[in-house]
Order: structure tokens, then C-alpha cells, then sequence
């Protein structure tokens, strides 16, 4: 007898599988405990997923679709000095909110060969968005670097910065609450003026 898709099942099984992910982590997910809690056979859930691994690519793109959401909403008139310092909060604060997908969205190997061309711009819309912003302070003469390293870099100490806040690391070496932690990194991680400008600001004081 052949096997009639149910429309709705496949979006249950990404539903379970993410707040398995979200509640225990991705190590916690397997085909075995996601097909009980779904109430379907592991042979189900391979007749709408590839692999465990195709799982976790939808995973990475629903959490990725949420924080983009939240990006999305920055008003894109706005000074782009203050945007990125916003996009900066935004991502902390979803990392905060939502550590496990966090990790498996940014720790977890991605299989390439299971993302669709269109779906890289979606995991990677936070940082386009923020050379987005730093080409704009570019060409008003505010950021001097090359947005697209400016924005590599920035990402990269963003990245780092929020995987030592949610595991607790940089808060027990430095002894600070992560309010007092936050606000030192994005007073560094906020693009300032040039620095030539900088200084004749002062002189013209």
C-alpha cells in the first residue's frame, strides 16, 4: 500500500526536534527519542528526512529565520552607528534567551550538501546585515576599514563574546555581573568615528 504524506507531519517532527534541541541540546537528539515523542516509527521520519543530519540543517534555519525576525525589525533609517550596536544587543540577547539552539546554530557542522543556495543568505542574514550597516557609515565618510572585513571580524569577536557569556566562563574570571559584562563589549564593539576626526573634534573644543 503506498504511503500517503500528511501535510502537517512534517512541520510536527521539526517542532519536537527543536524544543528537543532547545530543552537538552543537539547531542540529545536522535531518531529514535524524537520519533516517541512525535508518537510516529523512526521509518516515518525518514520518509519526510533524509538523515538526522537533514534535521538539523531545518533546525539551524528555523532558529536562524527567529533571529532574523528580530534583526529584520531594526529601522533601517536609522544612524547606522546605533543599528549595529542594536543588531549587537538583539544577537546577545537571543543567544541568552535561547543558549542550545544558539549553539547548534553556530557550533554545529553544517552539511553543505543538504542547504539549498537561497538558504545561505537566511543562516547568514545577521552578518550581511551588519556589512550592510558598515558599508553605510562607509560611505558617509564614518568607518575608514573594509566594511566586508570590518564585519568578518566583527562577527567574530560577537561569536566569541557570547559563547564565553552563556557558558558562564567570562563572568567567573572577571568576577562581573553579565549586565556590567555586556556593556563593556558593545562600548568596543560599536564603530566609532575615524580617528582624525576624532581628534579635530577635540582640537575644535
Amino acid at each position: 500500500m503506498t504511503r500517503l504524506p500528511n501535510p502537517e507531519l512534517p512541520e510536527r517532527i521539526l517542532s519536537v526536534a527543536e524544543k528537543i534541541v532547545a530543552a537538552d541540546g543537539h547531542f540529545a537528539l536522535n531518531m529514535r527519542r524524537l520519533a516517541k515523542e512525535v508518537g510516529v516509527t523512526p521509518t516515518t521520519l525518514y520518509y519526510y528526512f533524509k538523515s538526522k543530519e537533514h534535521i538539523f540543517v531545518q533546525i539551524k534555519l528555523r532558529t536562524a529565520r527567529k533571529l532574523n525576525e528580530k534583526i529584520g525589525q531594526i529601522d533601517p533609517t536609522r544612524d547606522p552607528q546605533s543599528a549595529i550596536r542594536t543588531l549587537g544587543e538583539i544577537y546577545i540577547e537571543f543567544a541568552e534567551d535561547n543558549p542550545h539552539l544558539y549553539r547548534h546554530f553556530m557550533e554545529e557542522l553544517l552539511d553543505k550538501t543538504l542547504v539549498r543556495g537561497d538558504e545561505y543568505e537566511t543562516l547568514h542574514f545577521s552578518y550581511l546585515a551588519a556589512r550592510k550597516m558598515l558599508e553605510d557609515l562607509a560611505a558617509k565618510g564614518l568607518y575608514r576599514d573594509d566594511p566586508r572585513k570590518g564585519a568578518m571580524i566583527g562577527w567574530i569577536l560577537l561569536h566569541g563574546f557570547v559563547s564565553l557569556l552563556i557558558s558562564g566562563t567570562l563572568e567567573s574570571v572577571e568576577g562581573s555581573s553579565k549586565d556590567e559584562l555586556k556593556a563593556i563589549f558593545m562600548d568596543f564593539y560599536t564603530p566609532g568615528p575615524p580617528r582624525d576626526e576624532e581628534v579635530s573634534t577635540k582640537d575644535s573644543k
